[in-house]
């Protein structure tokens, strides 16, 4: 798996060493539509305590009563717990063991027609939690900005055609993932998540243990071994459509492990109502674009129905 420097990507001053690694990048992605990042700026004391802090809450009995608080059940949309066994089945005929807790861009408005945005459902009494949190996802949102403002240049696309569609309104999720052990032999579609691919521009995963498996366009599986300190870059189904199929979405699944694992996962959208198509410059003459125009909002609400249907299909057969 390719590491990219992000130190190197940004590093103005040194425009050759700049050069290299941003040919690697573009590289990487274009080959195996992700890579891990490295030497990223985010400290380790930001990602160490969102951590504890996630194991904190996750290890709380399914009972107590900071816990049920944040029940989905209760929560604005996509935000909130969901406890073990009730992830959707990304793929037909699979079964999830995992537990989330799902968070976003703190905003007091509420947007009731699509479901963008609006408050998080944090834990009562828990201001440590709230605040490790978010001050994690603040920093992974600087480096979304970093990533989609270098894939911008990478690829030759208008400077903020990514990055300034993504605001604070933009249903840029992030989700603190509990992967129980599993210690008996499991069943064949069992899955700490199904494989599946993400329906954002981007996604920026960490994890604590081994686990996580990527998808190459050559339909070659990946384990990753990676530290929760090194940032594993996955690329989402709407950069697949601006790239016209040049850049894949990566397929990712994460097999059930004889060892508790946790991972915080950050989806780097756009704002919903943005209609994103095959750019020009992509686009073969002759032969016209691969993709239909599709909203970031619309692309989400399909990938979720598509899972709550397989999730159906799997309950009633």
């Amino acid at each position: 798996m390719k590491k990219i420097d992000v130190k190197k990507l940004t590093d103005r001053t040194n425009p050759d060493d700049r050069k290299t690694e941003l040919e690697k990048f573009k590289e990487a992605l274009i080959s195996d539509s992700f890579c891990l990042l490295v030497n990223h700026s985010i400290p380790d004391e930001v990602i160490d305590r969102a951590y504890a802090q996630s194991k904190l809450f996750h290890n709380m009995d399914d009972s107590d009563d900071r816990k049920q608080a944040t029940h989905y059940r209760h929560a604005h949309f996509g935000r909130g717990w969901s406890p073990c066994g009730e992830e959707p089945a990304y793929s037909p005929g699979t079964k999830a063991t995992c537990s989330a807790f799902d968070m976003c861009y703190e905003v007091e408005e509420v947007d009731e027609e699509f479901e963008n945005y609006g408050p998080n459902l944090w834990p009562p009494e828990m201001p440590e939690f709230q605040k490790a949190v978010y001050d994690y996802y603040l920093d992974f949102s600087t480096l979304e900005k970093v990533i989609g403002s270098t894939i911008e240049e990478m690829l030759d696309i208008k400077k903020g055609f990514i990055t300034d569609r993504m605001t604070e309104k933009s249903p840029s999720t992030m989700r603190l993932i509990f992967y129980p052990e599993i210690k008996e032999e499991p069943e064949e579609n069992l899955f700490g998540i199904s494989a599946h691919t993400d329906y954002e521009v981007f996604t920026l995963l960490t994890q604590s243990e081994k686990g996580s498996e990527l998808k190459n366009p050559d339909g070659e599986w990946t384990h990753v071994d990676s530290d929760r300190y090194e940032v594993i870059l996955m690329i989402g189904d709407m950069t697949e459509v601006i790239t016209n199929g040049l850049i894949k979405a990566t397929p990712h699944r994460v097999p059930p492990t004889k060892w508790e694992r946790y991972s915080i996962t950050r989806f780097c959208a756009i704002d919903g109502h943005h209609v994103v198509e095959p750019l020009e410059q992509f686009i073969e003459p002759g032969i016209g674009p691969k993709y239909d125009p599709i909203s970031q909002q619309k692309n989400i609400k399909d990938g979720l129905a598509e899972a709550a249907a397989n999730t159906d299909a799997m309950e009633n057969s």
